[in-house]
This record gives structure tokens, C-alpha cells and sequence, in this order.
């Protein structure tokens, strides 16, 4: 028999309304899309159930900018060295996100695997939706990546730690 669910960057996000259609609740590739799926529903007046643990923790959130070519030790070096200068511990962050059109970088996949934190990926419409200014990103249609990323998944919606370009990489934190 095969597997049905293969991996949360592969599958679907999956969201389930209760009968009344009072909540919406997601179930499948929850940082992968269904959780903004949840969220925007909202608007319509269903309330959404978050459950993932990247929501509650009051800890810190980065979002990470990068080339094409760039390296998992290039994207490594840089989110270490942005939690130096801004004295805030690994075990503080909760998630490593970037720009869903970075999906298929192995190199980001890697960087957080070696670093031991979860990634987020963030629709090009939520960060240009979000309140930042507008960077580089301009260039590839966006408004931002880092800022936008890091504030996206954030609890507090504050930057904490302004982007900073190291090289190639580009990390912003917020909480």
C-alpha cells in the first residue's frame, strides 16, 4: 500500500470546517499554507483553531532572504551570526522562514535541519501584504522577504532585529 501523506512540502494543506461552519481547522501541511488558509477565512466569519506550537511560543521568528545559488553554510553563518548581535539564544526561535517561491532550495532545507529549527514558507500575497518597507525584493515582485517573513510568523508582529545583509543572505527577526 502506499503512502497517502508524503511529506508537509509535498502534500496540500488540508483544512477541516466543523458542520456549522463556525471553525476552521487545520489539519495537513499546517506551516505550508493551511494555517493562512485558516486565518482567512476569518474574514468570511469563521473562526480559525490554530494548534501548531509556532503560534503560542513567545519566542522569536526569522525570516531569511537569499540568491539562487546560495549555500546551506552561507544561509547557517548568517542566521548565526544575526543571533550573536542580537543576543538572542537558538532555543528562543521558533521558525526560519522565507518567501514560498524559495520552496525547492535544498540549501534552505538544509540550513534548517542543521540549525534544529522549523521552516515557514510565506505567500508572495501575505508579504506584500504586510507593513514593511519595500526592499530589493522589489526586483522579484515582492515588497520584502526578510522583514515580511520574520514578522509573518510572528506573535507580536515587531521587528527585533532589522535586516542585515551578510553576503549573500539577508536575516531579519521579529517576535
Amino acid at each position: 500500500m502506499s503512502k497517502i501523506v508524503k511529506n508537509k512540502f509535498d502534500d496540500p494543506a488540508v483544512v477541516v470546517l466543523d458542520p456549522t461552519l463556525s471553525y476552521a481547522i487545520p489539519v495537513l501541511c499546517c506551516h505550508e499554507g493551511a494555517n493562512e488558509v485558516a486565518l482567512k477565512l476569518e474574514k468570511i466569519g469563521i473562526k480559525a483553531i490554530i494548534t501548531t506550537s509556532a503560534e503560542f511560543e513567545e519566542s522569536y521568528s526569522i525570516g531569511v532572504g537569499f540568491r539562487k545559488d546560495t549555500k546551506c553554510l552561507e544561509i547557517v553563518d548568517a542566521v548565526l551570526m544575526a543571533l550573536i548581535e542580537s543576543k538572542i539564544c537558538i532555543t528562543e526561535v521558533k521558525i526560519l522562514s522565507t518567501a514560498i517561491i524559495k520552496k525547492s532550495s535544498l540549501a534552505f532545507r538544509e540550513a534548517s535541519k542543521f540549525l534544529g529549527i522549523p521552516i515557514g514558507f510565506v505567500s508572495s500575497d501575505a508579504i506584500n501584504s504586510m507593513d514593511v518597507k519595500t526592499s530589493s525584493a522589489s526586483k522579484i515582485g515582492l515588497k520584502s522577504v526578510a522583514e515580511a517573513c520574520a514578522l509573518f510568523y510572528s506573535k507580536n508582529f515587531e521587528i527585533v532585529f532589522p535586516k542585515k545583509v551578510y553576503g549573500g543572505v539577508t536575516v531579519a527577526i521579529a517576535r
